[in-house]
């Protein structure tokens, strides 16, 4: 009775206690606030005493510690972003065919493929022994650029179809305007085409010519936009035609020219009828309905014009941009050709020192030296992934860095060699076996995982960045351990074998 009789009196005492400091803290808050309030009225009454000029001073003192305040709070929390992630993207431009030459005779002796490359050369020499004026023509699926080249050229064996997606290939087809000017035509995939090949070769095609005529049949959308914006990248005149116009009346028909003119203000925007075919549902006198395809009348006069104009202003400046843009192409496949043929490079030469590094420790005298710290064979990968990639680096810079991985290695050993150990149990006559084996697993592991770090920053950012490729080892070494030490496991025990 005693105990129920106390609990009722220790709950009143903590309420009490409750109560008390609330009533502290309102009285303290109440303190605070009249002291801000006193001292924002004696603020008040000294700026009412300023005279304007003070007055005026003391505001922008105000207002440029505040801005300071700010900026330096924007910039310890502004989002950063990762330089040292940023991928290298800056392509050397060859300044002519002669230079783009002696890249590819240089490439093709290291056992590049220069296939590609070499055809936007070849393409490029045969245009301007052409001194043909070519003229691309872009745009979505079912704009009508077949009918429209069809109208222009008067071929009549072009393929139409009033259906999405005629233009399977690219073709070229060649013709002369009433000015006399040699102009060759080329009719390309749609760009919102499923097939990302046919897009490509697309967007390809639009940098080798010197004009673009991007069609459309109506309003533009988002991607639409994007694509124009994208082509006039490449720094190409540009018409931007707008197809099938019988569908509006001319209220309609200018207000869409005036919506595209707003958001392309340097593209001229024309009205075209490229003729072609349409899909027609007849009326029969018994009432029942027939669907007829029917040709629909031209009228290109306008583009015509805006070609002519834009051939005559522009001249040699075409050509040259042309030229530019061919040679620009090129260097980007040779580019790719490259960075292809040192990932397969960079694969074997890691195979070939993680199998060095193997036979090393099985042939240790001491087996478990470690072979990192020793730096040999650590450094000579390391700088041979540097001279594949033509990353020049300093012989102090690598053994800093190869004694940077061996510190990060030091810590992980032990989980190795114990993993490696358990992985060779499941060998009938080697899971006994301890030391040089072992370790030849657990060095695997390492100039395995070192190997592809080293080549993951060099293909990325082209120099071999210690802070980075390190990152790279902690993630590589790290995982996938148990598959890993497996494969390596099977590699030794197949060593020793082919020594017995």
């Amino acid at each position: 009775m005693a105990e129920n009789e106390k609990k009722p009196g220790l709950g009143r005492s903590l309420r009490l206690l409750i109560a008390l400091a609330l009533i502290l803290l309102a009285a303290v808050v109440l303190m605070v606030l009249l002291q801000l309030t006193e001292s924002a009225l004696n603020i008040w009454h000294l700026l009412d005493q300023m005279s304007p000029t003070l007055l005026a001073i003391y505001i922008i003192g105000l207002a440029v510690f505040a801005l300071l305040a700010l900026a330096i709070i924007w910039w310890f929390f502004r989002p950063r972003q990762s330089s040292s992630r940023a991928k290298r993207t800056v392509i050397e431009v060859p300044q002519d065919a002669a230079e783009m030459e002696t890249r590819l005779d240089k490439a093709e002796e290291k056992g590049i493929d220069t296939s590609a490359a070499k055809q936007e050369l070849r393409e490029l020499q045969r245009r301007q022994q052409e001194e043909s004026i070519y003229v691309v023509l872009f745009g979505p699926v079912s704009a009508g650029k077949s009918s429209l080249i069809k109208a222009l050229t008067g071929d009549a064996s072009i393929e139409t179809d009033p259906r999405a997606g005629t233009t399977r290939y690219i073709s070229h087809y060649r013709f002369s305007d009433d000015a006399e000017a040699d102009i060759t035509l080329t009719d390309a995939p749609g760009i919102l085409d499923t097939d990302t090949a046919k897009v490509e070769r697309a967007r390809d095609e639009a940098r080798r010519a010197h004009l673009v005529v991007y069609v459309t049949d109506g309003e533009l959308t988002r991607d639409q936009y994007q694509e124009i914006a994208e082509l006039l990248h490449f720094e190409r005149p540009m018409v931007i035609a707008l197809n099938k116009i019988d569908r509006y009346d001319a209220a309609d028909l200018e207000a869409i020219k005036q919506r595209i003119a707003e958001r392309v203000p340097d593209v001229p925007v024309i009205s075209v009828q490229a003729g072609g075919q349409e899909e027609v549902i007849r009326v029969m006198p018994d009432g029942s309905e027939q669907r007829v395809v029917r040709e629909r009348a031209s009228d290109i006069s306008a583009l015509l014009e805006t070609m002519r104009r834009t051939i005559a202003r522009r001249g040699e400046d075409l050509h040259q941009r042309r030229d530019a843009s061919l040679l620009t192409l090129g260097a980007e496949k040779l580019h790719r050709s490259t960075a292809e043929y040192r990932r397969v490079e960079a694969e074997k030469l890691v195979k070939q020192y993680t199998r060095k590094a193997m036979l090393g420790a099985m042939a240790a005298v001491s087996p478990g030296t470690d072979i990192l710290i020793q730096g040999y064979l650590g450094v000579s990968m390391v700088k041979a992934l540097n001279n594949l990639y033509e990353a020049p680096v300093r012989d102090m810079d690598l053994e800093q860095f190869v004694e940077l991985a061996s510190k990060n290695v030091g810590k992980r050993l032990p989980i190795l060699l114990a993993l490696s150990g358990n992985v060779l149990k499941a060998f009938p006559g080697i899971g006994t076996v301890t030391g040089g084996i072992m370790h030849a697993v657990a060095y695997a592991m390492i100039f395995d995982s070192l190997g592809k770090a080293v080549s993951k920053t060099l293909d990325e950012t082209g120099t071999l960045e210690s802070k980075r490729a390190l990152d790279y080892f902690e993630e590589t070494i790290g995982g996938n351990l148990e598959n890993r030490a497996k494969r390596f496991a099977r590699l030794a025990v197949e060593e020793i074998a082919r020594k017995k």
